[in-house]
């Protein structure tokens, strides 16, 4: 038998193939990797919250439109009830009719903490209220001096479009502006208008 010169330590190192020094490029990669999941994810979550949220914001302002139409039906009915008493000049807060208005003024800055409530809760949680604003320029008399009011263009007026057996001629009652405003959810607000004579 031959005896080898080498210690048996060193003949099993030298068969062997060299270690390397690990350097930890592996779990850098393996990280920076992680980090980028972890932010793609954040932002598909927070991309598809906020396509809800925009989803409901609509869903509640169109609510809110459409339930602006009961403002509108209550202050007909109220303008209707007031023309046939004869109070057409009545100006008040009870009742949310004025008897002159500022035609540049936009819905938002009317008074609405006099309009009366035409509904406090209907079915999808809106509280509506509605204003009454006849046309003309100051309170009085439509035919007073210096008086300005926007008139219908009725059968027998300049322009007319309409037919005959208009609710009224056009030199017997002025235009009026009905607003609804209609405050839901979520700090949802809506405003519709509509004229009437």
């Amino acid at each position: 038998m031959t005896k080898h010169p080498l210690p048996r330590l060193a003949r099993l190192s030298a068969n062997r193939a060299p270690v390397r020094v690990q350097q930890g490029v592996t779990l850098l990669v393996a990280l920076v990797v992680l980090l980028v999941m972890t932010i793609t994810g954040l932002a598909l979550v927070r991309t598809s919250t906020l396509g809800a949220g925009v989803s409901g914001s609509l869903a509640l302002k169109q609510a809110a439109t459409s339930g602006a139409d009961l403002g509108l039906e209550t202050g007909l009915a109220k303008l209707e009830a007031l023309s046939a008493t004869g109070t057409s000049a009545l100006d008040g807060n009870s009742v949310g009719y004025f008897a002159s208005v500022d035609p540049k003024l936009p819905a938002k800055s009317l008074d609405w903490g006099s309009a009366p409530v035409a509904a406090a809760s209907d079915p999808l949680g809106n509280e509506v209220r509605y204003l009454i604003h006849r046309l003309c320029r100051s309170a009085g008399a439509i035919n007073a001096a210096g008086q300005s009011c926007v008139m219908p263009q009725g059968d027998g007026c300049s322009g007319s479009s309409e037919s005959v057996g208009s609710v009224s001629s056009c030199t017997q009652r002025p235009m009026y502006r009905i607003t609804a405003k209609v405050t839901g959810p979520r700090d949802t607000e809506s405003y519709v208008q509509m004229s009437t004579y």
